[in-house]
């Protein structure tokens, strides 16, 4: 018995000196990454649309002698031709530019999105 709490005693000493000594951080030396196969080449479409339409207007200038800006060409709402904003910013634009031609019913219910925006900015937009 006695015998038995000395050897418990000694791999306890062993062990303690051991882990104070040992580094619990890498020295940049990556392990060994394992790996089961060769993963397979991902397939990408190279003719999706954001790739064919990629550099459509470039040749505007060259072509069209500089007088016919891309942004003219556009197919959308007038109000949203080459413009960029967030939605608050957009509503008002709308309204600003058709309003007096809509629907009751859908100049109601963008005076419902532009009061509850307003509301929303204010309370948690980035300016806060």
């Amino acid at each position: 018995m006695v015998s038995l709490i000395q050897w418990g005693c000694r791999v306890l000493t062993q062990s303690c000196c051991t882990l104070s000594t040992h580094r619990t951080f890498s020295l940049g030396v990556p392990g060994l990454i394992r790996m089961h196969a060769i993963p397979k080449p991902k397939s990408v479409d190279r003719w999706n649309e954001k790739r064919t339409m990629f550099g459509m207007y470039d040749n505007i200038g060259i072509l069209g002698n500089f007088t016919v800006h891309p942004r003219s060409l556009i197919q959308a709402p007038a109000w949203l031709q080459g413009w960029k904003g967030n939605e608050l910013q957009r509503c008002l634009r709308k309204r600003r530019f058709v309003g007096e031609k809509m629907f009751e019913k859908d100049l109601h219910n963008l005076n419902k999105r532009i009061k509850f925006l307003y509301k929303r900015f204010n309370r948690y937009g980035k300016m806060r």
